[in-house]
């Protein structure tokens, strides 16, 4: 019973330091993200998408300038590039965009080197990033020729469900177009540099290396895609 007092007494100690020490924040920034999809004979390659985070964090001290920084973001990305991926099928299109929604999770173990106490900090940190996806869709306008018969209307593909919809193409026209279907589910791994200004002001930049094959349904296994993340973001600290 004493051990386990002390045990309890340890704990709340603990828990009590962690909360002292604790330091909110709030960042946003601009984000870059790559697929990269390899093997297969697919239509679709890879895809390069940039846009904005934004998101929470909090920071735990352990002890000297060694801390874990956990987070919670949002993250919006797009390719408002028009790419001819479909000519094999007499699909003309214009007005194409790729749209990408995620919630992610960075856990980092970080290190603060104090240059002009109270003034200039420099950090560096690296840990795993979880991901889930909210959205990912590819759609365009398009002219499509079958038989000589001209049809204008528009193609929406959802990676996650693996389907497309369109008001011009039926189901059997669409089962040719040979698209991978994703996880909604996804981690990565990486780090970062930045600096931290009179202990409010942060500004940093890291990139995260996807570690998780997002391709799933018939092509998983002879087609493999991993999301990779650049991002360079300013924050203010609590």
């Amino acid at each position: 019973m004493k051990k386990l007092k002390s045990l309890l007494l340890l704990i709340a100690v603990a828990a009590a330091g962690a909360s002292a020490s604790a330091k909110a924040g709030i960042e946003a920034g601009y984000m870059s993200m790559r697929y990269g999809i390899s093997g297969g004979n697919t239509a679709l390659q890879g895809t390069s998408m940039n846009g904005f985070y934004v998101g929470v964090s909090d920071d735990v001290r352990i002890v000297a300038g060694l801390g874990i920084r956990i987070g919670l973001n949002y993250s919006y990305t797009t390719d408002k590039s028009a790419r001819s991926i479909f000519n094999d099928f007499n699909i003309n299109m214009k007005g194409g965009s790729e749209k990408d929604h995620y919630l992610n999770v960075p856990l980092r173990v970080r290190y603060t080197f104090n240059i002009i106490p109270k003034v200039l900090k420099i950090q560096a940190y690296a840990g795993p990033v979880f991901s889930v996806g909210l959205s990912h869709t590819y759609s365009y306008d398009m002219t499509v020729s079958i038989q000589g018969q001209r049809i204008e209307g528009s193609l929406k593909y959802n990676f996650y469900k693996g389907k497309f919809k369109s008001d011009a193409l039926d189901d059997v026209d669409l089962q040719v177009l040979d698209l991978p279907a994703y996880k909604r589910f996804d981690m990565a791994l990486g780090g970062g540099v930045g600096i931290e200004l009179f202990n409010f002001l942060e500004l940093k930049a890291g990139y995260d290396w996807g570690l998780t094959d997002k391709v799933k349904g018939d092509l998983a296994g002879s087609v493999s895609c991993r999301r990779d993340m650049f991002y360079a973001a300013v924050g203010f600290r609590f």
